[in-house]
């Protein structure tokens, strides 16, 4: 794509073969399939964010109208569960002590840790009768102590949660790895000769995913064979199926996970829950599968939750205004237990977007992962990368003022340029492509950046504020390399395609199926893309990281080449030439100019070869990728107009300028772009997830109390591309998924603060809410 190349949807719509489908109402996604005489769950879940429980009495319950059992602690001790969920990717703490290890129940028996945790699983014949029935569940609370914030949980006279986690610190972790304390020192040397020091302290408060589809889960077991089944969206149903089988104690061929259409996951569906594995010990217990949906009132408290940290950091810098060096300190609210990669997200993933687009010879990180009564925290758009890119632009901006330069003269001073390629950073990692400044003027210069002044003056003429805010950002994709796929050929005409990754909106159907067609030469409607099941499937990482592209992509291309490496072999066979003298093109094989057979025709003779003993194999192929870490960036500018009467704030103008590589699918890439800005948006304007101090109550418990982004708040959205090609894939990519959520919040909050008065922006935090706005710009005015 050339550069400045607008794609605007209606120029370049490609289509998606996954729309008429969805449209027509004939999706399959978790409520939608149900087997026959499948039985109702509804769980009773805790009142309280913290509390000893004395005792469970469900004799009343299980005496109810259709009520099939009532599940506890106790009934599930016997199927020797092991915990739920745990810390995924080792780490160590600055001491060398590794990860604190925290059981996590499927139904707590002893003590509930937040709000909504699972006490009992009701099963009647009904939703009804089963809320009904729970609702006779009578449970004996002791209220204990409760923490909700990162600070007050590692305050001295903080309540004790868990005994592994002194302090509440599950991790207290150093990035990039320094034992003998070189790398500090340095930094703390540079800091000593710095001419400046630009510091700032800022919360990145936590977020409710709220997917479009609730969780959902269907519980089966044959009796016949002793094998479970899980029907449930994931973002990969082997990863999935991984944690609930450590969880269950089970053997691999013990359990199939299928994941079909998935309403929205955002990476809150990457992981298990305790709810599954109670499902399915209650679908073998009456010999019936057992359908749980999750309500919008439980999503709120059960479901991971995004974000919430607490970061200071400071910037040295020359007397020219040269980056010399980064300090950053973060206090991270892991909730109740530890996730997957709870952990990982605010210490490894932040630390691998460093030093973003800036050239920062020495960079040092610390960050406390901190256990609170709250809802669990994982992965959630971004996972790190906004948190860490929103404090390093806020960072810049305020490292501005103090030298007293533009900030996108700054920002000029101090971009990685690309002869720099390939950058070994200061946190370890080797950036093999980019161009930064070629980006950040792209931006400026659709923004109309030069324009602005005239317009903040025709807009003061009519009583409003109005605000430019630059965002430059880089993240990483991809932190898990190596995925396979399968291509196979049924004998029916098509080519299955196999791959793990369950596609929640991306359009893997689209792009993949189109990618296969491309590289093996057959026509698109002949590919079949498959994915979602564990018994047919290929195993891999998931749709996590914004790697689906590069990883499974990858191993598609990969996997493409060796079939038809394998077919020239077979073609020459059929065709009495050497397999030098295969030709193939225009989906034929041909030798020496005569009669040719398409792949199809020649994956069917092999696999009757095969059959007959003259071939060793078919030409179905497992293949794969390893696809190291990739640093997609980009630049977005955001324009606002604020009404100081009432501190209501209008997004007039928002441009992205983003390298993601090789675009694919200009359609998939545009859609992946403004869903991202959407939801970083509401980060920065709406969205707050609150909890009250004393009890853990969740004060923003639903759409009346949390904001979620309206369309009217949502501008037009001017997105181009500049393509770098990624080096160290097959297909030169380097992700889109996460891009709009790590850089609207920075782009909108420097607008917001760039439009008020330095005093009143000092007060503006995200959510900047206009009665935030309002109040700020009174208490300024006040003095």
């Amino acid at each position: 794509m050339a550069l400045d190349a607008v794609i605007p949807a209606s120029g370049n719509w490609t289509g998606r073969v996954e729309d008429e489908a969805l449209l027509r109402g004939l999706g399959r996604y978790g409520d939608d399939v149900k087997p026959a005489g499948a039985a109702a769950a509804f769980f009773v879940r805790s009142p309280y964010a913290h509390a000893a429980i004395l005792s469970v009495d469900a004799e009343a319950a299980r005496a109810m109208p259709g009520v099939l059992a009532v599940l506890t602690a106790a009934e599930l001790a016997a199927a020797g569960l092991g915990t739920v969920s745990g810390a995924a990717i080792p780490q160590l703490s600055r001491d060398g002590k590794p990860i604190a290890k925290l059981f996590r129940p499927a139904l707590a028996g002893e003590r509930v840790r937040h709000l909504g945790e699972p006490v009992a699983l009701v099963v009647a014949e009904t939703v009804a009768q089963a809320q009904d029935a729970a609702e006779a569940v009578a449970v004996e609370y002791d209220p204990l102590p409760t923490v909700t914030e990162a600070e007050a949980a590692v305050a001295p006279d903080a309540p004790q949660l868990w005994p592994e986690a002194p302090g509440n610190v599950a991790l207290d972790w150093v990035g990039p790895p320094d034992p003998e304390g070189r790398n500090i020192a340095a930094v703390d040397a540079a800091f000593a000769r710095a001419d400046k020091v630009a510091r700032i302290s800022l919360p990145n408060r936590r977020l409710v995913v709220a997917s479009l589809e609730p969780r959902v889960a269907t519980a089966s077991f044959d009796p016949a064979t002793g094998h479970y089944t899980l029907r449930a969206p994931s973002q990969g149903a082997s990863g999935l199926k991984g944690q609930v089988q450590a969880t269950m104690g089970l053997q691999p061929d013990q359990l199939r996970v299928i994941s079909e259409d998935v309403g929205g996951a955002f990476g809150m569906k990457s992981g298990g829950y305790p709810e599954y594995p109670a499902l399915l010990v209650a679908a073998r217990q009456l010999n019936r599968p057992v359908h749980w949906v999750s309500t919008r009132s439980e999503a709120f408290v059960t479901d991971n939750q995004g974000r919430g940290s607490d970061w200071s950091a400071e910037l040295a810098m020359d007397a020219e205004g040269r980056f010399l060096a980064l300090r950053v300190e973060g206090l991270a609210n892991l909730g109740a237990y530890l996730t997957g990669v709870a952990t990982f997200v605010p210490t490894g993933l932040v630390m691998l977007c460093l030093p973003s687009v800036y050239d920062i010879p020495l960079i040092a990180l610390s960050v406390r992962c901190v256990m609170t009564n709250t809802v669990p925290t994982g992965p959630y758009r971004g996972a790190g990368r906004p948190e860490i890119n929103f404090l390093l632009e806020r960072l810049v901006e305020e490292a501005a003022r103090v030298a007293g330069l533009d900030s996108a003269e700054l920002r000029r001073r101090n971009l990685i340029t690309p002869d720099q390629m390939p950058y070994k950073t200061a946190v370890g990692t080797t950036y093999d492509s980019g161009d930064f400044p070629r980006i950040f003027e792209a931006a400026l210069r659709h923004a109309d950046h030069a324009g602005f002044p005239a317009r903040k003056a025709e807009a003061a003429a009519r009583g409003k504020l109005r605000g430019l805010g630059v965002a430059c950002f880089l993240e990483n994709s991809n932190v898990m390399p190596e995925e396979p796929a399968r291509i196979t050929f049924p004998g029916d005409g098509t080519v299955q395609v196999s791959v793990n990754p369950v596609s929640s909106g991306q359009g893997h159907v689209t792009v993949f199926g189109a990618l296969a067609a491309e590289r093996l030469g057959v026509p698109r409607e002949a590919v079949r893309l498959v994915s979602g099941d564990t018994a047919r499937d290929v195993p891999g990482a998931g749709a996590v990281a914004s790697r689906s592209a590069m990883t499974t992509g990858g191993a598609i291309a990969n996997t493409a080449d060796e079939v038809l490496r394998k077919a020239r072999r077979v073609a020459g066979l059929l065709l009495q030439a050497g397999e030098e003298q295969v030709e193939y093109s225009d989906g034929q094989f041909s030798a020496g100019g005569g009669g040719g057979l398409t792949l199809l025709e020649v994956a069917a003779r092999a696999a009757e070869l095969q059959r007959q003993g003259v071939l060793p194999e078919s030409l179905d192929t497992t293949g794969k990728v390893f696809a190291p870490t990739a640093f997609p960036n980009g630049c977005h500018v955001a324009e606002v107009e604020i009404d100081p009467d009432t501190g209501d704030t209008a997004i007039t103008s928002y441009v992205a300028v983003d390298d993601c590589g090789r675009v694919l699918n200009a359609t998939i890439v545009e859609g992946q772009i403004m869903g991202g800005v959407a939801q970083g948006i509401g980060q920065a304007l709406t969205e707050n997830t609150v909890y009250d101090a004393e009890s853990g109550q969740l004060l923003s418990g639903s759409f009346m109390d949390y904001a979620l982004p309206r369309a009217d708040l949502i501008p037009g959205i001017s997105s181009r591309h500049i393509e770098v090609p990624c080096t160290t894939n097959p297909l030169g990519v380097k992700g889109t998924g996460e891009a709009g959520t790590t850089a609207a919040p920075p782009a909108i909050i420097g607008a917001v603060t760039n439009a008020l008065p330095p005093a009143a922006a000092a007060l503006v935090t995200m959510p900047a809410t206009p009665q935030k706005i309002w109040q700020a710009l009174q208490d300024a005015a006040a003095g």
